[in-house]
């Protein structure tokens, strides 16, 4: 569909719209009373310039550019209607582009965009911190708090783990009640060891209050503990 524009009204009276343009602007019409009146000032306008002879205008001739203002003001519209849909249809497909080109990526490459930004590292910045380090595993990273109102929001940093391995990480309050704030698997070339240097880092929950943590524990589906830190 053609796309009308108000600024069409000069174009439109002076005849330089094609078929497709006038048939849509015509539409416009019927439902525009300022065009409409604009319309008809042009039109009356264009007519009275074409219809002055030089030799009747006494004793100062005709501006001879008065006609061509006019004429050049509607073409000039029509140029800049056409140049906008041009961007537009190019901006178009710079967004289809775009898209596909996100959807490609996030196919090949590795799924962890919270290692670059995030909630989990938003957290891990602004919120309060605990150190994890485990010798005997080779497990370390960082534990992150925040108080929300249905519980505790916790983000990890995790490196120093190979897989393929299903983990989960546990939250441990003062009473001994446990909760599973997320889990995860690592694939086989793992997070921040050789050859896969980035880390894991994620975000999830718990309904313990802060103030009632005792500790967090990594493990693995099977039971075997990768590292432990006390709040």
């Amino acid at each position: 569909m053609t796309e009308v524009r108000h600024e069409d009204v000069a174009a439109y009276a002076l005849g330089l719209l094609d078929e497709g343009e006038r048939t849509e602007f015509e539409h416009h019409l019927r439902g525009c009373d300022s065009c409409a009146d604009e319309v008809g000032a042009f039109a009356a306008m264009g007519e009275l310039i074409k219809g002055v002879h030089p030799d009747d205008l006494l004793p100062n001739p005709p501006d001879p550019q008065v006609e061509s203002l006019l004429v050049r003001r509607a073409a000039t519209e029509r140029r800049r209607r056409r140049i906008h849909r041009t961007f537009m249809s190019a901006a178009a497909c710079l967004v289809v582009a775009a898209g596909v080109f996100l959807a490609v990526s996030s196919m090949t490459s590795a799924p962890n965009p919270d290692s670059v930004h995030g909630p989990a590292r938003d957290l891990l910045l602004t919120g309060r911190t605990y150190a994890l380090s485990d010798s005997a595993t080779g497990v370390s990273g960082v534990v992150g708090l925040e108080d929300k109102g249905w519980g505790t929001h916790v983000a990890l940093e995790l490196k120093g783990v190979k897989g393929p391995l299903q983990c989960r990480l546990l939250a441990v309050g003062d009473d001994g009640r446990s909760e599973v704030v997320a889990s995860w698997g690592v694939p086989a070339k793992g997070y921040g060891v050789a050859g896969s240097p980035d880390p894991l880092v994620l975000h999830g929950g718990t309904s313990l209050p802060q103030s009632d943590l005792n500790h967090f524990t990594i493990e693995t589906f099977d039971g075997r503990t990768l590292g432990t830190v006390a709040v």
